[in-house]
């Protein structure tokens, strides 16, 4: 006998027996939660896409925007006709960013009292998956802007450790660090009456001559002969008239003179001129000694050595404190060889010595830009420990020094500036 439906007492009907099997079924539920998970996943993963194209072109406009400005506002470096928005637009085009930039620059000041370049490109990148949910583009603004000021703003004091030992005598090495080290103080001293920057030249070789009477105001000299001096501590570059020295004898030659702050371009070419190359090398000794005029204990020496007329009273106060503002210190420091020879001591302990007043430097906030010059390996290795970074170290030959040179001055300068925002 079939069996009755218990409501009407017909027999049940079999397409709606089977509605009410599949509505009690759950093997498709999985099926519809992976549906809102991928469409998750492709909404997650576009974001990151669209994110990724828009950072990476505001990048682009900022870089582009920061190099601009800073190129723009050095007065010193431009020495082309070109307007500073002629320079700005220039960089824009060469990057394909034109309509990016559109003309949105401003120029304040000038050549005699100072500049300062402003830019704001702006741009809209349009996304790709964020347009599911009605995001059709991104906006990007990377405004920028420096400023460089003729009197009154940032100073700049550069100081030249120069290898003048007998093998720069070879392939007229000498003779190419000499014009390249001239173009570049050219550059930086160039209308300079106000001191606002200034050179110290250090030569060495086996030795450092420092000025006359220079190591009669430090308080712990030993010895009781001898125009030169060398050092006990290396990595202390602060209140360096009390650190202990000794006295060595050593080549007098004038040439060989370290000259401390410079200002004249036409004077201080002359010092570099009278470079020739002669005796062994010791970088060391060439750097602490660089290392001198940074430390401003050694104001009552300049004090007095502007008394007598070696040093120009523009340079009244120096060197400045550490922590004064508005100031760029740089060192190079070039070679064309190694520590050497055993003179003095060890070549390891000398390179020691070396390391370790670079690590002192370098904590002071000063850039190290250094050369080797034909250098032979453990020389280069040296010098590329000692820099700043790898972007301030240069191992150059003969036909790329004066371009070496060229680049330091560059960034000198551009560290002169400032990027407001």
């Amino acid at each position: 006998m079939r069996a009755l439906d218990r409501t009407n007492g017909h027999p049940p009907n079999p397409a709606f027996a089977r509605l009410k099997t599949l509505a009690r079924r759950d093997d498709g539920s999985m099926a519809v939660f992976s549906v809102f998970v991928f469409f998750a996943m492709l909404l997650v993963g576009g974001l990151a896409i669209d994110m990724m194209r828009h950072e990476n072109e505001r990048i682009r406009m900022q870089n582009t925007a920061d190099r601009a400005v800073l190129a723009a506002t050095m007065l010193r470096a431009n020495v082309s006709e070109a307007t500073p928005q002629q320079l700005v637009e220039a960089y824009f085009a060469a990057e394909g960013l034109s309509p990016q930039l559109a003309g949105r620059v401003v120029v304040g000041g000038d050549n005699e009292t100072g500049r300062t370049v402003t830019v704001i490109p702006a741009a809209s990148v349009p996304s790709l998956f964020m347009r599911l949910l009605g995001v059709n583009d991104f906006a990007i603004v990377t405004p920028a802007q420096a400023t460089e000021a003729v009197s009154g703003g940032v100073q700049i004091e550069l100081v030249m450790v120069l290898d003048v030992s007998g093998s720069m005598g070879g392939s007229n090495k000498i003779g190419t660090m000499r014009n390249a080290a001239i173009d570049l103080t050219n550059t930086l001293l160039a209308d300079n009456a106000d001191g606002s920057v200034a050179v110290t030249i250090v030569p060495y070789a086996a030795s450092v001559l420092p000025p006359a009477g220079f190591l009669n105001h430090f308080t712990n000299l030993t010895g009781t002969s001898g125009a030169c001096a060398d050092w006990s501590v290396w990595n202390v570059i602060s209140n360096s008239l009390s650190q202990p020295i000794s006295r060595n004898s050593c080549s007098t030659s004038s040439w060989r003179t370290v000259r401390p702050y410079l200002h004249d371009p036409v004077v201080t070419a002359g010092y570099i001129n009278a470079l020739v190359a002669s005796g062994t090398t010791s970088i060391d000794l060439g750097l602490r000694n660089g290392a001198l005029f940074f430390d401003e204990t050694l104001q009552p020496i300049i004090s007095q050595m502007i008394v007598n007329g070696a040093i120009d009273p523009v340079f009244q106060g120096r060197p400045y404190a550490w922590n004064t503002p508005g100031l760029v210190r740089a060192l190079i420091l070039l070679t064309d060889g190694e520590n050497c020879c055993g003179e003095r001591m060890p070549t390891l302990v000398q390179d020691v010595n070396t390391l370790a007043t670079c690590t002192a430097l370098k904590a002071q906030g000063i850039l190290i830009y250094s050369i080797a010059f034909q250098a032979p390996t453990s020389g280069a290795a040296l010098m590329r420990a000692c820099a700043s970074s790898s972007n301030h170290y240069f191992n150059a030959d003969t036909s790329q020094l004066a371009a070496a040179f060229q680049g330091i001055g560059a960034n000198i300068q551009t560290q002169a500036l400032r990027l407001t925002y």
